[in-house]
């Protein structure tokens, strides 16, 4: 298994045939950020594209789309789906914190909470600093974030609760996929282990996964102190107003001049 380098330590993208079975459905995403490619009209930038979820279908409905991903077995997967759907899409290894590819976008996105595994303040400016030289005039950068609920965080601990069953993507039979979860305060982050049952043989695998959560106005002044203005936020993939009852924060950012 070539080795991982996601910012904080998540396991879960080593092996990308059962990330994308579990991930399937996915989060409903997909007809915002096109809609948002096409109206960049220029070249697009969608960074920890994982697998290729959004990239391929966008190159296929004619977005001029680029992805980049830190983890190796993702990006595999990407470029084999890719193959598959006669897409050519151009995938590159890189680490949002740090990346340089002398070309500038119109718009540059981060999906499916990624900006998530980036929890430390220099990993948010190496973020922003890496997108900023690569916006071209006019660009802009959007993001989505779980919204905290404090009643999700306060969870017992111990609880271990089914979260996913789906087909084995590796042999005959199902996955069936238990979680517990833990909220770390200093750190700010969700520690979530994921244990994946392959009912065959009963063979149980370990992977863990850190989401750094981000509270409303903690993204504002993020995004300010960075040199960005927060253009419009919502509180979903419907362009829903964000308020106290959104589950999921959207950000469209501009820079600052």
């Amino acid at each position: 298994m070539a080795r991982l380098k996601i910012a904080d330590g998540s396991e879960i993208y080593g092996d990308a045939l059962q990330y994308d079975a579990f991930n399937d459905p996915a989060s409903g995403d997909a007809d915002y950020y096109l809609a948002e490619a096409r109206r960049a009209r220029g070249p697009v930038l969608e960074l920890a594209c994982g697998t290729g979820r959004l990239t391929i279908p966008f190159k296929k409905a004619g977005v001029d789309i680029t992805g980049l991903d830190s983890a190796a077995p993702m990006l595999a997967q990407a470029r084999a789906k890719a193959a598959a759907a006669g897409a050519q899409v151009r995938f590159v290894p890189g680490d949002a914190r740090k990346f340089s590819l002398g070309r500038k976008f119109k718009l540059i996105f981060m999906a499916f909470n990624s900006v998530q595994h980036l929890g430390g303040r220099r990993d948010m400016e190496g973020l922003f600093a890496s997108v900023r030289r690569h916006l071209a005039p006019g660009g802009r950068f959007i993001f989505d974030a779980f919204s905290p609920d404090p009643r999700y965080l306060t969870r017992d601990p111990e609880e271990l609760l089914p979260v996913a069953y789906y087909d084995d993507p590796s042999g005959p039979g199902k996955i069936l996929v238990n979680e517990r979860y833990s909220y770390d305060k200093v750190a700010q982050t969700s520690r979530i282990d994921w244990y994946y049952r392959r009912e065959k043989d009963g063979k149980t695998v370990k992977k863990r996964l850190n989401l750094r959560c981000f509270f409303p106005e903690e993204l504002l002044a993020l995004a300010h102190y960075n040199g960005f203005r927060v253009a419009a936020r919502y509180g979903g993939f419907r362009r829903e107003a964000f308020d106290g009852n959104s589950s999921r924060q959207v950000l469209v950012c501009r820079p600052r001049p």
